[in-house]
């Protein structure tokens, strides 16, 4: 069987295992959803693998202490003397699991799971580093740890690392040196045949915006796949299911601002299929201003780091803030489905 191959960013894939005292366990759970996870992928129970578990299990405080939920998976039946190491053995007999995260199938390797089942890294090679990578992983999320009383806030979700640093790399890359050609402002459609192109958006009467299309094929197909990353998420938090998007682009604010200073609407005619709006910084520390604010819940803005993707309903009243020094680059997508 062929699976995609998964990597950091991706939603990770399901497990529902039965542990070797026959409890069955599944990761997406209501007990276990809401907390990174750390799977420790021991093919077999040799004295090696067994080894490998007892060490696992010597940094389950640490790995504890940033707030994660351990578990190892093993293709191996265990004998009569295995003993308790304090977390799950997951028994993958088929060694289902192992396909679908990728994971080498002749040597220990290490998978580490955000609180939202997306993959944050993928481990191998000696495994005293890989849970050394595991733990600073898991600190580096040490700020959704903190509780906080919120206040109002927009209905507005957050899916980190869509873009790694080099996609996002990438993507700079392609605006600064292809797609070239300048359109007088109109509906996006195919006009270079095939070839990506620019065209400034005078939008709500700025003058500080350039687009982006993509219509080459390569790089088309690429942000289908980490498209992919994000429609679970909307279906998630706002049970809709998005099947269609507008042409897809980069938008670059800099300089005079200029036009209407206040927010907008993005299903307003001819656009009101539309139904949720994504924004994803490309280059977030190079950048002053140009913050989102959503004028109709308080005056908060959000400056979400490199790679992490906004989505909110097109309905909602929102602004992209005046870039006060160098220039931001933002991917755009209008999404929507068949309702």
């Amino acid at each position: 069987m062929n699976y995609h191959l998964p990597s950091a960013g991706d939603l990770g894939p399901d497990v529902v295992l039965k542990a070797h005292d026959g409890k069955e366990w599944n990761l997406r759970s209501d007990a276990i959803a809401g907390n990174p996870i750390v799977i420790l992928f021991c093919p077999r129970l040799t004295a090696e693998g067994k080894q490998a578990l007892a060490l696992f299990a010597r940094q389950s405080e640490a790995l504890a202490a940033e707030g994660a939920k351990m578990f190892a998976i093993t293709s191996d039946k265990a004998d009569d003397d295995l003993p308790e190491f304090g977390f799950p053995v997951l028994l993958d007999r088929r060694e289902d699991v192992f396909a679908r995260f990728s994971v080498p199938r002749d040597q220990i390797s290490t998978v580490v799971l955000r609180r939202n089942h997306h993959i944050a890294g993928i481990y191998k090679g000696d495994q005293q580093s890989q849970i050394g990578e595991a733990l600073a992983m898991l600190k580096s999320f040490g700020w959704e740890r903190t509780p906080a009383v919120m206040p109002i806030h927009p209905p507005v979700l957050f899916i980190p690392d869509v873009f790694s640093r080099e996609d996002c790399a990438r993507l700079l890359d392609i605006f600064e040196n292809k797609g070239q050609t300048f359109f007088e402002p109109q509906p996006a459609y195919d006009l270079a045949k095939g070839a990506d192109y620019k065209m400034r958006i005078p939008e709500h009467m700025r003058e500080d915006r350039i687009d982006h299309f993509f219509f080459e094929k390569g790089t088309v197909e690429f942000l289908k796949n980490r498209m992919n990353r994000i429609y679970p998420e909307i279906y998630k938090a706002f049970h809709y299911r998005i099947t269609k998007y507008e042409t897809l682009r980069i938008a670059r604010y800099e300089g005079h601002r200029g036009g209407h200073s206040h927010g907008h609407r993005d299903n307003i005619p001819p656009w009101v299929y539309r139904r949720f709006a994504l924004s994803i910084n490309l280059n977030t520390p190079d950048f002053e201003g140009g913050d989102l604010r959503f004028p109709e819940f308080g005056e908060q803005r959000y400056r979400p780091d490199s790679g992490t993707a906004v989505v909110f309903s097109s309905s909602l009243l929102h602004e992209a803030m005046h870039v006060t020094a160098g220039r931001r680059y933002v991917f755009l997508a209008f999404l929507f489905g068949d309702i």
